[in-house]
This record gives C-alpha cells, structure tokens and sequence, in this order.
C-alpha cells in the first residue's frame, strides 16, 4: 500500500536548514512518519486525531523513535531527546564532569579515553539544546523562534549551561563534582538545595561518630551493653531535640544505671 499518500512533508523554509535533521541538528538521511507506518492502521481506522507528516530526521535519531507511537510533533521530539539523553549519558557525564586542562597529568590511555567521551558528550549535549527550526507543512508556516535559555543559578550568580554552573559550584562550595552533580539531580534540580544537603550529611556524620565514640565510653565504664545505650540515647534525643549526646547520656545514667 502506498502510506505515503497520507503524509504531508514537513519542510525547512531556510536553506541553511536543509537536509537537517529537526530533532537533533544532524544530517537528515531519513524520513520519520508521524505517525508511525507500522501503527498507521490504528490512527485510519479510528480516525485519531494524529499530526500525517514526515520529518527529516538523522539515521541515529529515526532508528530511536521508529517504534513510539506518538502521533504528533511534540511527543516526537520528546521521544528522540529522552532516547539521545539515555544512550549518551555517560558520555553526557563525562563532558560536564571534566575539563580538558585537567586531564594533562594523566596516563596517556585515561586521557584518550576521557577525551572520547569530552567529545561524545559535547555533541550529545549540543543535540539535545537543539531546538528544531522554521518550517511549513502544505503552505502553513511554522515559526519555531529563538528558544528561551534557561539559566541555571547558584545562590546569587546565573549561568547559561550545567557544565560551567557545576564548576562553579563545586569551585566555591568544595564539594567534589561528581557528589555535587549527584545531589544536583537529587535535590531538584538545585544546587543550593545540593550544597546543603551535602553539609547536612557531614553532620549527620559527624554526629553518628560522636554518638558512637561516647556510647561506647559509657557503655565501657558502666558495664552496659552499647547496643542498649545507643538505642536509649536516641531515643531520648527524639523525645527532647534540646537534648545533647552527654544531657542524654546522663539521663540514662539516672535513669537505668544510678543505683
């Protein structure tokens, strides 16, 4: 059966766009149906409201959506960015992980190594910002318009990209990048919240340690169990938040061990 009767091109109204692909600024080499042949029957039959274009799109970026079943544009795009994001991300970590002056004092090998995944990264990184451009389908133009940059912000300075904002950040708060980024992602997406997340951490540690350290001592000096003290001396500490490890310690010593 000839599909194609059912599909209005759509095409780049500037020249310089051309042959591009429009979901990740590539060489297009394909043509991605929306919505897909291999589900065309369901949108015909059913007549569900589905976009009946084909987009120039790259080889990579049309072998990543062929199978969604997204009718239109929108959830197009959305699928290719969402495919490129997972099968580079490590590649995409690498380049905002690393800088190339801080790779000269490292083996040879590491270095190539590195440098592959900088590069990888960065074109990764280029083609999920990349966001489409002007076009027409059947004579109805379609403005796409310079996209708004969305600026990244760490406390009282801005930045136009993660990799610069993440140096800086790691820069100021000493934080090593790679735990900076981790807790970036899981603190929504800020690096405020991240930074004191981790700070809260190395009190929450420094806390267990001490909490330990004197449990321990007690236990040793009154013949109790650790465990026991430990456990108490939470317990009392939840029970009171003004309470310290040793006014909790003695607490306990009042109330279970003083005879």
């Amino acid at each position: 059966m000839d599909y194609d009767k059912y599909f209005k091109p759509l095409r780049a109204i500037h020249s310089a766009n051309f042959n591009t692909c429009f979901y990740c600024g590539c060489d297009a080499t394909a043509q991605d149906y929306i919505p897909p042949i291999s589900f065309i029957h369901e949108y015909t039959n059913s007549r569900s409201v589905a976009d009946f274009i084909k987009v120039p799109a790259c080889n990579e970026c049309f072998d990543m959506v062929k199978f969604q079943r997204g009718s239109n544009l929108a959830e197009r795009i959305d699928a290719a960015k969402h495919a490129i994001a997972k099968k580079y991300a490590k590649a995409i970590r690498v380049y905002e992980m690393w800088k190339l002056s801080e790779l000269e004092e490292m083996d040879e090998n590491f270095q190539s190594s590195l440098k592959g995944g900088l590069s990888l990264g960065e074109e990764a990184t280029e083609r999920l910002n990349f966001k489409g451009f002007d076009y027409e389908v059947d004579g109805e133009v379609n403005r796409v318009g310079p996209s708004e940059t969305k600026k990244i912000s760490v406390y009282e300075r801005e930045f136009l990209d993660f990799k610069t904002a993440l140096d800086h950040a790691s820069e100021t708060s000493r934080i090593p990048k790679h735990k900076l980024r981790e807790l970036y992602y899981q603190n929504g997406r800020s690096f405020e919240k991240a930074i004191k997340s981790f700070h809260d951490m190395l009190e929450n540690e420094e806390f267990e340690k001490q909490l330990k350290k004197l449990c321990i001592e007690f236990s040793k000096k009154h013949t109790q169990n650790s465990k026991f003290v430990i456990r108490t001396v939470r317990k009392l500490m939840n029970a009171d938040k003004q309470l310290t490890i040793n006014d909790a310690l003695a607490k306990l010593y009042t109330l279970y061990v003083k005879t």
